[in-house]
């Protein structure tokens, strides 16, 4: 019996410990992402709404509100509100429709691609990358964006 109990404690312990792990990776991910939507919305001349890239999940509307001018002619001044309402519908209906969450996940990486595309020379590769690592790289990306130059600036 006594085994028994200590196989189910190690058993506990591993799963307490790998999710431990992974809220530490999540915390300094959106760490890293905080600091470098900070930079560049101040860098963007947006500097009074810097501050939303702080509060948890603002920080994807901050980011699509700052390529807002950018994006394709048809979606311009409404790119953010299209996210928010993508973001509503998928999580209330995410219980009955399993590929619901996708259709804002593919709207930030849309987003990411004209932030990639300002602060890089190889745009592709870095949306390529999101995509592949299911988005946790972009807020990496977006903090090794911060503190470059823009490649493209001011056109719209």
């Amino acid at each position: 019996m006594f085994v028994e109990d200590l196989f189910f404690v190690g058993v506990f312990l591993a799963f307490a410990g790998f999710f431990g792990f992974l809220i530490l990776i999540g915390i300094v991910l959106y760490i890293l992402q905080a600091i470098g939507l900070f930079k560049i919305a101040k860098r963007e001349g947006k500097g009074n709404i810097a501050w939303l890239a702080w509060i948890p999940a603002v920080g994807q509307f901050l980011l699509t509100y700052l390529v807002e001018k950018y994006v394709h002619p048809g979606l311009r001044g409404k790119f953010t509100l299209l996210f928010g309402i993508a973001f509503l519908v998928s999580i209330m209906f995410a219980y009955f429709l399993p590929y619901a969450p996708f259709i804002p996940m593919a709207i930030y990486f849309y987003a990411f691609y004209f932030i990639a595309k300002r602060y890089t020379d190889n745009p592709v590769l870095h949306v390529a990358i999101a995509v592949v690592s299911f988005g946790s790289s972009i807020p990496v990306q977006i903090f090794l964006f911060r503190n470059r130059e823009m490649v493209e600036p001011e056109a719209a």
